[in-house]
């Protein structure tokens, strides 16, 4: 049997087709899960698609005509429903990708963490709110624009200044690029997502800025002093020695955990994807049902974690 340049490319065209659909289900699939508000509008438009078959099958005309003329206009009804999370994904599909510290000596970076969890330490022990933002690999420029310009190293001190109580930058986000501060009182977009009222507009904020870019938000309650790591589009409570080891291990990677080969990046993903489905359903089964979107986990060790109850208040964008 010959296999000409015909065949071939047919099966490369068939590939391509395979994998577009693949994407495009995928973003489908990122797009609505864990989002009890999307869910439930799909489970609607399923419905009525049963209902329509039902109509058929019955031969019922006006219901079919009355369920076709729906069902044509759905999509354009998902797009404006879904608007803001079709924005959010376009928006991290298009920032600009940068790699943290690649060329930052690792001694900067572990001076930077330790300034970091000392200013959050203090903050946390004197119930001074602050949220702080470090830039992954996507850039933040659109989000520092937005706030004041610092350029400068970061120090505890710098830090407990801006966010003191009264002080013209407190009312904001600090973004850090690198070993530097780049800006404060930075706004960010808060979630769309169905939070607790016990979740004030800070961690409003830091959910919203991990949901359309990859960065690491810290945020301190004012209410009761506790810390919170935002990544991601989950929501961490911690305490200052575990947020040095996640920063350590974020910023500062082990260079045994570099890939050894090409296939290193593809096994890694399968992995993290696996890993991140066991994760979502362990969690759906533990979480209120106002909080599906979110994961609160406690990265504190057993002896050291305490229950602990927050309440923060609300107020304006990235206030108490």
């Amino acid at each position: 049997m010959n296999f000409g340049w015909s065949e071939f490319s047919l099966l490369i065209r068939l590939i391509l087709d395979i994998l577009c659909v693949w994407a495009l289900v995928y973003a489908g699939i990122r797009i609505i899960r864990n989002n009890n508000r999307t869910i439930q509008i799909v489970k609607g438009i399923l419905a009525l698609f049963i209902l329509r078959l039902v109509a058929m099958w019955l031969d019922l005309k006006s219901v079919n005509y009355l369920l076709d003329t729906f069902l044509n206009w759905s999509v354009m009804l998902i797009l404006i429903v879904l608007q803001p999370e079709i924005r959010s994904m376009l928006e991290k599909m298009g920032k600009t990708n940068t790699i943290f510290s690649s060329n930052i000596p690792a001694a900067k970076i572990n001076t930077m963490i330790n300034e970091l969890v000392k200013a959050v330490s203090d903050m946390s022990k004197s119930k001074t709110g602050a949220l702080i933002s470090i830039q992954m690999a996507q850039d933040m420029t659109d989000y520092s624009d937005t706030g004041i310009k610092t350029d400068s190293d970061v120090t505890s001190e710098l830090l407990e200044t801006i966010f003191q109580y009264g002080t013209p930058m407190h009312d904001g986000a600090a973004i850090i690029k690198g070993d530097k501060l780049a800006a404060a009182a930075a706004y960010f977009p808060s979630t769309s997502r169905d939070l607790p009222s016990k979740y004030g507009a800070r961690h409003r904020a830091a959910v919203g800025i991990s949901e359309v870019t990859d960065s690491i938000t810290l945020v301190v309650s004012e209410e009761t002093g506790n810390i919170s790591i935002a990544q991601r589009g989950t929501l961490t409570q911690t305490n200052p020695e575990a947020l040095r080891r996640f920063l350590t291990n974020k910023l500062i990677p082990d260079v045994a955990d570099a890939p050894q080969s090409v296939l290193s990046p593809v096994i890694n993903t399968a992995r993290n994807i696996s890993s991140n489905f066991t994760r979502g359903r362990q969690n759906a089964k533990n979480h209120d049902d106002r909080v599906k979107a979110i994961e609160i986990v406690d990265l504190r060790s057993n002896e050291e974690a305490q229950p602990q109850k927050e309440q923060t208040k609300g107020g304006t964008t990235n206030g108490k």
